[in-house]
C-alpha cells in the first residue's frame, strides 16, 4: 500500500481533536522458535503495521497478508511505559513496553523507495519526548 492511501486511511480514523505528527511502516519479525517447529511457514507469523504518531498517542494499524488494513489499536502515551530505540541503516528496531507488561517489538523503515512511508526524525523525536526512553 502506498503512503498516500495509508495517510488518507489514518486521517479518516483519527479521534476528534487529535492531529497527526507522522506515520511510518514497520514490521514485526517472525518468531524464531516457530521456525524450528513449522519451518519456512514461520514467515507467515510476521506482521506489518502502519504506525501513526499523533499528539495524544500512537495508533498501530495492522495490515493483513494482502496489504489491506485489518485492525487499529490506539495507545495513549501514558499507557506506554518505555520505548527502546536501536540503531540501524535500513530499519530502526523499537521495543514498546506497556504498563500491563506487554511488549511489542517492531522494525521501523528508514530507507526505501519514495512511495513507502518511512520514519523521519521529527516523528522519532516526538516519540522520545512523550515516552520514557530506555538506553
Amino acid at each position: 500500500m502506498n503512503k498516500e492511501a495509508a495517510k488518507a486511511h489514518i486521517l479518516k480514523n483519527l479521534m476528534p481533536g487529535d492531529s497527526l505528527v507522522g506515520f511510518f511502516i514497520a514490521q514485526q519479525p517472525f518468531k524464531l522458535w516457530l521456525f524450528f517447529i513449522i519451518g519456512p511457514l514461520a514467515v507467515l507469523s510476521m506482521k506489518q503495521y502502519f504506525i501513526a504518531v499523533t499528539q495524544k498517542g500512537i495508533h498501530f494499524h495492522r495490515l493483513n497478508l494482502l496489504g489491506k488494513f485489518a485492525s487499529d489499536d490506539f495507545f495513549a502515551f501514558n499507557e506506554i511505559a518505555t520505548v527502546k530505540i536501536g540503531k540501524g541503516m535500513l530499519q530502526r528496531p523499537m521495543k514498546f513496553t506497556f504498563n500491563n507488561g506487554r511488549n511489542i517489538y517492531i522494525k521501523a523503515q528508514l530507507k526505501g523507495v519514495e512511495k513507502v512511508a518511512k520514519l523521519d526524525e521529527a516523528t522519532q523525536q516526538h516519540i522520545e519526548r512523550n515516552i520514557a526512553v530506555v538506553k
